[in-house]
């Protein structure tokens, strides 16, 4: 824990307005919680909106620091729920102190909830997650996320961008055609990036041409062929999951074919 205030919010609350701030202490941690145990929904995060942790009834479903969570909050937090020792009393401050100091970013995997990984995250922070652009005069540090149409289970590649600090869309590596094409391929969005991508996804080592074009309106899109590995890598739970819903589709085509 690298905050010194934190705001809770609860679905009990009417709006985001109604948010309390109080000091990162394990004790008004535990009161924020108590005083809305009964609520479907309670989050408690940073000044400046990043998830810390959600509860549900009372029940701490997420929490990525588990150092904070098992040596800190929970010997205060499950004694007041034993009812071994009573209610810490939430000790607020006002909105405008706790906005006013600089929140340093989290030293816990505030996104979780987007759905990254404590692996995929930590590679972030490290570099080794991130592939180096020079775009449009401008050095970019993009992320490559790995996803699927969802017509037809194609691969679909994603760039976002993490020069500021924070995740941000940059654009779609690869374009979906509408067409049925093999494993790990993807026609790439010359359109919108220009041929000069297809130089960086093979200087990344990503992946190399297949020779096989199409053509949609007046532009041709290659279709590359991407190394499984290299995906894994930069994205181990995005290219499980592309690799499950493509087996899905297929053993559902199947059955259809064996009716």
């Amino acid at each position: 824990m690298n905050q010194k205030y934190l705001q809770g919010l609860s679905s009990n609350m009417e709006s985001p307005n109604e948010a309390v701030f109080f000091e990162a202490t394990p004790e008004n941690i535990t009161a924020f919680l108590m005083q809305h145990q009964w609520a479907q929904m309670s989050a408690i995060g940073t000044v400046d909106d990043r998830s810390f942790l959600t509860a549900r009834m009372g029940l701490i479903d997420t929490c990525p620091d588990q150092a904070y969570l098992l040596q800190k909050l929970l010997p205060i937090y499950a004694k007041v729920q034993m009812g071994d020792i009573p209610v810490p009393k939430l000790k607020t401050v006002p909105k405008e102190i706790a906005l006013a100091e600089k929140c340093p970013k989290p030293d816990w995997n505030y996104l979780r909830w987007e759905g990254y990984s404590d692996k995929k995250y930590q590679d972030i922070l490290s570099g080794k997650a991130l592939l180096e652009m020079s775009w449009m005069g401008e050095k970019t540090s993009l992320e490559l996320q790995v996803r699927s149409y969802y017509s037809g289970g194609n691969l679909a590649l994603l760039l976002v961008d993490w020069s500021q600090g924070d995740p941000q869309p940059w654009g779609d590596l690869s374009v979906n055609l509408g067409k049925s094409i093999a494993k790990d391929c993807a026609f790439i969005d010359v359109n919108n990036l220009s041929n000069d991508i297809l130089s960086w996804i093979e200087k990344n080592g990503l992946g190399s041409p297949t020779g096989r074009n199409e053509q949609s309106g007046f532009v041709v899109y290659p279709e590359y062929r991407f190394h499984p590995e290299r995906l894994k890598e930069l994205d181990d739970k995005g290219y499980a999951e592309y690799e499950n819903l493509l087996k899905q589709q297929q053993q559902h085509m199947k059955k259809g074919w064996d009716r």
